[in-house]
């Protein structure tokens, strides 16, 4: 799962269009529905606490989107 361009400035949307989501990764489970992932990310997107880029995305950016997060590290544990 991924943003096609323009991507929403936020902190946990990567300038590819990647999503930082622990569900998406290392807490996705086959019982999860499209609509529990469409919610997750709605919930993370109006939560945001400020309009900015992730911290890492100028090391993430070029990579091509939507591939498996299992080496991904999530900054954040409240989303």
């Amino acid at each position: 799962v991924f943003f096609l361009n323009p991507t929403p400035r936020h902190e946990h949307v990567y300038t590819n269009g990647d999503i930082c989501l622990s569900l998406l990764g290392k807490d996705w489970r086959p019982i999860m529905t499209a609509q529990s992932i469409a919610q997750a990310i709605f919930s993370i997107l109006c939560g945001a606490q400020r309009k900015s880029l992730p911290m890492d995305n100028a090391r993430h950016a070029g990579n091509k989107p939507g591939q498996k997060q299992d080496d991904w590290v999530y900054h954040d544990d409240n989303c």
